[in-house]
């Protein structure tokens, strides 16, 4: 038993020097000797989830359940890994097990949380993630998706709170900036939203929704020139985009390019052969 636990401390600090592949050799060979060493098996998940391998994680992350099934910390990253290949019923299970055994677990009660409010379970994910926050009041991922509640409820005020409180405590949270850009712009804040939204492109240049959005802001703020050169960057990366193409043709239009205004509607008209609106844009 002495030796086990000096081997997986030997592959802990391999894996906390970012040498993931030896810390994963020596794990390996711990788990054949010793296969029912939880923890060894749950570090394995933890390197093929860190490794962008979420369903070779589930499979390690189930062999260290199978041997400790109340771990909080083993539940949770199981369940992270199951909503990672697209089993959120699964990975909801494994999140509600967690706080079962751990009422203020922050990240179970987030995760869990962030999988009701895709399930249009507002309410839910509302409780889930204010009870996540009065145990940690500074978790960015509780903050953030707590904003993403209020934004679907169309309480933009709680939602812009929310995103300002994600923001202090991540600063560089590109998903928190776009949300509150997001909300700007719905309250006709363009100035504010544009600002934002600059903040987000600049951490995230490729990101097209960004790109997009702060396209027509600058749009709505009457900076043409600027809204162009947003609409086709986020075009490079999403050249399908009915939306874009018209986009980038009114503000073509509102600076007087008529040759670039005719390029975009046609291509908006490839997007939607039907479209009225871009049709009408060329007659």
């Amino acid at each position: 038993m002495v030796a086990s636990v000096d081997s997986f401390q030997v592959a802990l600090k391999h894996y906390q020097s970012g040498n993931l592949v030896e810390s994963n050799r020596r794990l390996l060979e711990l788990v054949k000797a010793q296969p029912r060493h939880d923890e060894a098996w749950h570090l394995l998940g933890v390197i093929e989830f860190a490794q962008g391998n979420p369903a070779e994680a589930v499979n390690y992350f189930h062999r260290a359940t199978k041997i400790d099934d109340r771990s909080p910390k083993y539940l949770t990253n199981l369940g992270s890994a199951l909503t990672a290949v697209g089993e959120t019923s699964e990975a909801a299970d494994c999140f509600e097990r967690a706080i079962a055994g751990s009422p203020r677990h922050v990240e179970a009660r987030t995760y869990l949380g962030i999988i009701r409010l895709q399930q249009g379970r507002l309410d839910e994910a509302q409780g889930c993630l204010e009870v996540a926050l009065v145990t940690n009041p500074k978790a960015p991922q509780a903050r953030l998706n707590l904003g993403n509640v209020f934004f679907e409820k169309q309480d933009l005020e709680k939602a812009a709170e929310q995103y300002e409180h994600a923001l202090l405590a991540d600063p560089e949270c590109a998903e928190a900036l776009l949300q509150l850009g997001k909300v700007c712009f719905e309250q006709a804040r363009f100035e504010e939203a544009v600002k934002r939204l600059r903040h987000a492109a600049v951490l995230r240049p490729r990101v097209s929704e960004i790109q997009f959005r702060l396209a027509a802001a600058l749009q709505k703020n009457d900076e043409h020139a600027k809204a162009v050169e947003s609409f086709k960057r986020a075009l490079a990366y999403q050249a399908k985009s009915f939306d874009g193409w018209m986009g980038l043709g009114e503000s073509s239009l509102q600076l007087n390019n008529w040759e670039d205004a005719v390029s975009a509607f046609r291509n908006a008209i490839a997007v939607q052969p039907k479209s009225v609106d871009a049709q009408q844009k060329l007659d």
